[in-house]
């Protein structure tokens, strides 16, 4: 059975998410961006805005194949392929939740890892630039050949992004999501309530 292993959500490429797209979670929101756990009071206290109403809800995407040879600050996956789901809820008092689940197979298929992302803060901003300061996060791995780890919490800093609603061919809403190393788009989920 032939699977096709490269599709791509709409508005991403496959050759720009084939280079850059598993580096770019990490990195992504400050979400997984390194940074110190040792963030001052005033980093984490800082106040939420309001979120423009197009913004709010739930934005998610799954990609189903991840390049091979990832490096990253949690780990590498050696000659593997996977998927990655990606959800960000931003809620219009300005909070937003931000996880990742990445699944790889390598080694033959006979290895198999997984990593989570769960962070969580608030935004604030004006216009399309927003500042997410995230108050908490924690990362998952398990391997059935390698290393499993846990931190909690993981290291986190606040970065800035830009946040653009597009449309597909369809109408439906997507969130471009900009950052100094390329773009990501998300959809507006679909079965959400």
């Amino acid at each position: 059975m032939y699977t096709n292993r490269t599709r791509c959500p709409a508005g991403i490429s496959s050759e720009r998410r084939l280079l850059w797209l598993v580096p770019l979670i990490l990195t992504l929101f400050g979400c997984g961006g390194g940074g110190s756990a040792d963030a001052t009071a005033a980093d984490a206290q800082a106040q939420p805005a309001s979120i423009p109403q197009p913004l709010t809800g739930q934005w998610e995407t799954i990609l189903t194949y991840v390049p091979p040879f990832y490096s990253g600050p949690y780990g590498d996956v050696p000659n593997g392929d996977g998927a990655i789901g990606i959800t960000l809820v931003l809620t219009a008092d300005g909070r937003y939740r931000h996880v990742w689940n990445l699944t790889s197979a390598y080694f033959g298929g006979n290895c198999f890892r997984t990593g989570g992302w769960d962070e969580f803060g608030t935004v604030n901003g004006t216009g399309p630039d927003f500042t997410f300061n995230p108050t908490k996060a924690s990362y998952i791995q398990t391997d059935t050949c390698g290393q499993n780890r846990f931190l909690d919490p993981a290291p986190v800093a606040p970065a800035s992004h830009t946040l653009k609603i597009e449309h597909d061919n369809k109408g439906w809403p997507l969130l471009r999501i900009t950052f100094p190393t390329g773009d990501i788009v998300l959809e507006k989920c679909r079965h959400c309530g």
